[in-house]
């Protein structure tokens, strides 16, 4: 009986796959991110089986070789530095939207939502690019890189749009290997070279990357990292208004009433007089 049920499992998720594949015509979008392999295997067959193997909760190393090609080919496809999976990505979440487009309410707001999470590798030495990252939440370094994520929700539903893996351009926090592809004009070489940017910088390239190819969205919520007057002024140029906590900073002014306050200032100015303190927030103030 554990063999029969086994069996129906993988034929609901095959099933469940192709139907997904099929909706947002992924065979098309494989067509648009330089995808050349002189083989009869598609990028549509390694991604579908890709996904096989992670609903069957398998890694690479425990998963079996598909009839058509080995989990050696998956592997040479994942490393493939000319396919731009990025634009992969950010086309699959634009057919997700709009399918569900027509069942979202009109009255919800679409946004961007901008966040990195440390990816640690304590045990790497060598790894191209490897760089000493500050973690903000246990304030200490580790070796690894920052993953920088691009998401779309409509405060119901969150789909991934883009991401990009970040590194550092400062020469003593490098610990890695150097980049492999000098070439800046390929698209191996434009990820290493994003990678070594401000991260701000590439946040707004990877908003505009996906305005670009047909994501919708309002507003772009992020955290006090990332909010900056500058990055406020960028994202309003682009027609998007940003929504995220103001950091302390003693470098940074805002005018209010003809004066200039930094945000602790500011607050203690509001504090001060007789603005009475909201339900849901404290203050609103015009600066």
């Amino acid at each position: 009986m554990n063999s029969i049920e086994q069996i129906d499992t993988e034929n609901d998720t095959k099933s469940l796959i192709s139907s997904f594949i099929n909706l947002i015509g992924l065979a098309k979008l494989t067509k648009q991110v330089n995808f050349k392999r002189k083989s009869t295997v598609s990028l549509t067959m390694i991604i579908s089986w890709l996904m096989s193997v992670h609903f069957a909760r398998l890694s690479l190393f425990r998963a079996k070789d598909d009839k058509r090609f080995s989990v050696r080919t998956a592997r040479n496809v994942l490393n493939d530095g000319r396919i731009n999976w990025q634009k992969l990505l950010c086309l699959i979440a634009a057919r997700l939207i709009g399918c569900l487009k027509p069942f979202i309410d009109k009255r919800r707001r679409l946004a961007f939502i901008v966040d990195d999470t440390l990816m640690a590798r304590s045990f790497s030495k060598k790894t191209e690019l490897l760089a000493k990252v500050y973690d903000h939440d246990k304030h200490e370094y580790w070796n690894g890189y920052r993953g920088l994520t691009l998401g779309w929700s409509d405060g119901n539903t969150f789909l991934p749009v883009n991401f990009a893996l970040m590194s550092t351009k400062t020469k003593k926090n490098m610990i890695g290997a150097a980049p492999i592809t000098a070439d800046e004009r390929s698209i191996s070489g434009k990820r290493r070279n994003q990678a070594q940017r401000k991260m701000n910088d590439v946040t707004v390239e990877l908003i505009r990357q996906a305005l670009r190819l047909g994501v919708e969205a309002k507003y772009v919520l992020f955290d006090s990292w990332f909010s900056s007057p500058r990055m406020f002024w960028i994202l309003k140029k682009i027609g998007l208004d940003g929504l995220g906590m103001i950091k302390k900073s003693s470098k940074i002014y805002y005018i209010y009433r003809h004066r200039r306050y930094s945000v602790k200032d500011l607050y203690d100015r509001l504090a001060a007089s007789n603005i009475r303190k909201k339900k849901h927030y404290l203050y609103s103030s015009i600066v």
